[in-house]
């Protein structure tokens, strides 16, 4: 926690979390961390990893409406806050609950419970998909000096889509 303070102290105004991350650990930690300076920083957590049994540490792949609506209020509960400024799918798994577990990302939205919806480690084609039901409005690829595979597809969709005013 005081890492995290001391971080906002030098300027850090973003941190990015997950419920996946210590079985919410984690977000217990950032939540009690960023206590009477919520405004100072930009709160970004992750759903579609999810647990049944915390004792065996197990997580499991999970996009249903059920599970994405479950995770964002156990995740608002852990942060200890009112709205998730951007509340990211965290692997697009199963393929066939993208859509179900997008359409209740769009509703946290509108309820004002989100504020952005994004996508990590989604193709293109998952990510048109998504477009088609609500705006994407961040991506999260993996990418660095040793992974760069995204330049050849995934980074020149987005650069089409900014293009055309379609968030991306």
């Amino acid at each position: 926690m005081r890492a995290i303070q001391r971080g906002l102290d030098l300027g850090i105004n973003w941190i990015d979390t997950a419920a996946a991350h210590g079985l919410g650990h984690s977000e217990q930690v950032v939540g009690k961390a960023l206590k009477g300076r919520r405004d100072d920083v930009i709160l970004a957590t992750k759903c579609g990893l999810t647990w049944d049994d915390p004792s065996s540490g197990k997580v499991i792949n999970r996009l249903t409406a059920e599970s994405v609506r479950k995770e964002a209020e156990n995740s608002l509960r852990r942060l200890d806050v009112d709205v998730i400024d951007l509340y990211q799918i965290h692997w697009p798994v199963p393929d066939s609950d993208v859509e179900e577990g997008w359409t209740e990302i769009a509703k946290l939205i509108e309820e004002g419970k989100v504020r952005y919806g994004g996508v990590s480690n989604f193709s293109v084609d998952q990510i048109k998909r998504c477009q088609a039901i609500h705006p994407v409005a961040s991506l999260q690829p993996p990418y660095s000096m040793l992974e760069r595979q995204v330049e050849a597809d995934l980074l020149s969709y987005c650069a089409r889509a900014n293009a055309s005013k379609f968030p991306c």
